[in-house]
């Protein structure tokens, strides 16, 4: 898939109507029973777009959309799995569910999930999840009977990247659909991470994306939504069953020089595919134009009949008074808490995209779906329109915080998957506030030789990574996992001053981390400054008490009659 084509694609599928595809649908509406909502991570709208190539690559998610509706125009919260899938389960923006990045604070106990709310009307709740980053300790798991996730001990150790392939996340879903109460109705959640980097489809699925890895992957989660679609049928529950499948971000494969996603909210990385297959006709949509994933939890209920209070960011798409002008919005501030830029926040209605960082943008999505002329400076109106609305949306109700502290298990397995974490998210500053940090527009060209750098660390490679993060930190001080990554080049060449200065540095610019004490800690007994050392890695104890790698930093030192002494 090229920039080039994916643009194109794009393009074509602007047009904001709701296209609705009746072929294969059996006659009338059936009762809605039962929800399948499926859920596939870096998934991007373009892939999925019904064209004749997605079809080929996904016939099985072609097949839904062929026998249901699909929404062209829709986006996610956040470019990010862990805040996208709570604004799916809860109807909240990030904003208001307070969970605002991966790896970082999880969803607090006093949200109201949508499968706590099925569950309080006697639906059978399970969830199968395919990522340590939706790990039941971020408090996704509320409402559900089974929460289903790969053990973290093999999760975190030898591989780098963990995941569970679709084929096992399917075959524990499938075994639950056999085993189940069938007298009750249910409501399961099948999460498929696959296309996540790094790519590595099976043999036959890179095959069948002509040798695209990306892609491949893709195919990869499609047959196991086939799969899942078949053992459906066998038990006779398809024609109760409401089948939703959405991504919870695209990515972005290089456009605007983001290899991945997560840091920027153009359209590869927030648009997102999503379609509805009912068990009978499906019902028309609204007049809503353009959907979000916080539309799902309100949308799902009404189709069960189940009345919700207001509050909600969400509308339910099939409403006849669903507002036809309706706006939606999405954040990214991992480039805030990870790469010293502003926070970035963006508002969507047919008036245009509007982006807000400390250098707001302006796009006319129809006229240029590649987002190359920015007419911040000449849309004014519209401008202040799009921020009044974000405005509107930070005003509303909040959910309180709460601490949760994550096990250093679940830490050490986000660390594989290559999160940062322990960065701090209290307080963090609205999105609208003046920032003196660079924006992330300004700052993109950092995210591919970061990338870059990282593989070459992981590939022993460390003199090759060393000047890529070296020339980031020149010219962007603030970027903390630069400064992290360039500490730990300086340490694999036995350069343990100069990892100490950088580490120093992260520690002036950044929130306080057991890593950061750590490696200190480790610099500082290289030196030949054991009672030096002892102080940096007890600090580090206070911050993650059970961390082995910190006890066994701890058994390396000398006896000491002097007490320990409190991290500074």
């Amino acid at each position: 898939m090229t920039a080039g084509s994916s643009g194109r694609g794009r393009q074509a599928a602007l047009l904001l109507v709701c296209a609705l595809v009746l072929g294969g649908c059996g006659g009338g509406e059936r009762e809605v029973r039962s929800v399948l909502l499926i859920t596939l991570d870096t998934t991007r709208a373009d892939a999925l777009s019904g064209d004749a190539a997605s079809r080929e690559l996904a016939p099985s998610i072609a097949r839904l959309a062929d026998g249901g509706v699909r929404f062209p125009v829709a986006y996610t919260t956040a470019p990010l799995t862990l805040p996208a899938h709570a604004s799916m389960l809860t109807g909240l923006a990030p904003p208001r569910h307070g969970v605002r990045d991966n790896g970082v604070a999880a969803l607090a106990g006093s949200a109201e999930t949508l499968a706590e709310v099925l569950a309080a009307r006697g639906l059978e709740t399970a969830a199968f999840v395919s990522s340590v980053v939706l790990d039941r300790g971020f408090g996704l798991d509320q409402g559900f009977e089974r929460y289903d996730q790969p053990p973290l001990v093999e999760r975190g150790t030898g591989q780098g990247f963990a995941e569970r392939p679709a084929a096992e996340t399917a075959r524990a879903a499938i075994d639950w659909l056999d085993r189940r109460d069938r007298a009750r109705p249910f409501f399961a959640w099948v999460h498929f991470y696959d296309p996540h980097l790094p790519y590595r489809p099976p043999e036959e699925f890179l095959e069948q994306a002509a040798g695209d890895a990306y892609r491949g992957e893709i195919a990869a989660v499609d047959h196991a939504v086939g799969e899942l679609v078949a053992a459906l049928e066998r038990l006779g529950s398809m024609n109760s069953t409401l089948i939703v499948v959405t991504a919870d971000h695209g990515e972005s494969l290089g456009e605007h020089g983001e290899p991945t996603h997560g840091a920027l909210c153009y359209e590869a990385a927030v648009r997102v595919p999503l379609i509805f297959r009912f068990p009978g006709q499906p019902p028309l949509p609204g007049a809503t134009r353009v959907a979000s994933a916080v539309d799902l939890f309100p949308t799902v209920l009404w189709r069960l009949g189940i009345a919700h209070a207001s509050g909600l960011d969400g509308v339910d798409l099939f409403a006849p008074d669903a507002p036809a002008d309706r706006g939606v919005y999405f954040e990214s501030y991992s480039g805030y808490l990870n790469y010293g830029w502003s926070p970035l926040a963006g508002w969507l209605d047919a008036r245009g995209k509007y982006l807000h960082s400390a250098r707001p943008e302006f796009y006319l999505a129809l006229q240029d779906p590649d987002e190359r002329a920015d007419l911040a400076s000449q849309r004014l109106h519209e401008c202040a329109s799009a921020r009044g609305h974000i405005e509107e949306l930070l005003a509303r109700p909040k959910l309180a915080p709460e601490e949760r502290a994550a096990h250093d298990g679940l830490m050490a397995a986000l660390a594989a998957l290559g999160y940062a974490t322990g960065a701090a998210v209290a307080d963090l500053p609205s999105p609208l506030e003046p920032s003196t940090r660079p924006s992330p527009r300004e700052r993109e060209h950092e995210l591919a030789p970061l990338l870059e750098a990282h593989a070459l660390f992981e590939a022993g490679r460390f003199e090759e990574a060393r000047p890529l993060v070296e020339r980031i930190v020149r010219e962007n001080a603030g970027h903390l996992l630069a400064l992290d990554l360039l500490a730990l080049c300086w340490m694999r060449a036995g350069r343990f001053a100069e990892a100490e200065n950088v580490l120093r540095q992260r520690l002036e610019r950044g929130p306080e981390r057991a890593d950061t004490r750590l490696n200190l800690g480790l610099c500082r007994l290289e030196q030949g400054d054991p009672e030096g050392a002892r102080v940096e890695l007890e600090a580090a104890r206070q911050l993650a008490p059970d961390r082995p790698e910190i006890l066994t930093a701890l058994g390396r030192l000398p006896p000491s009659t002097a007490a320990s002494t409190p991290g500074r």
